[in-house]
C-alpha cells in the first residue's frame, strides 16, 4: 500500500483481497474453523481496506494455462515495464 499510494512503485497483477494478514484464528474440536480479522486498515484516504484490497496500476491476471505450465505473466509483465524505462 505504501509503494503504490506514494507513487513510488506501479503494482502488476491482480487486486488483493485486503487482509491485514493478521487474523484470530480459531479451529474447533470437530475440524472447523474460522478467520476473523484482528486489525482495521484504511487507505490514506480514511476509505477502509479490509475486504477491499488493492487494485493494481497494469493488471495481469494468470490463466489456468499459465499456471499449468509455470509460466508468470506477472512476472513478464514487470520485467518488461522494468527493462522499458
Amino acid at each position: 500500500m505504501p509503494l503504490k499510494f506514494s507513487g513510488r512503485a506501479s503494482v502488476v497483477g491482480e487486486t488483493t483481497y485486503g487482509s491485514s494478514g493478521q487474523p484470530y484464528i480459531y479451529n474447533f474440536e470437530n475440524g472447523m474453523g474460522f478467520r476473523v480479522s484482528t486489525k482495521r486498515m484504511y487507505f490514506p484516504d480514511g476509505t477502509e481496506f479490509e475486504g477491499v484490497g488493492i487494485r493494481p496500476d497494469v493488471e495481469v491476471i494468470p490463466t489456468a494455462a499459465d499456471i499449468k505450465t509455470g509460466r508468470d505473466p506477472v512476472m513478464e509483465k514487470a520485467v518488461a515495464m522494468a527493462q522499458a524505462k
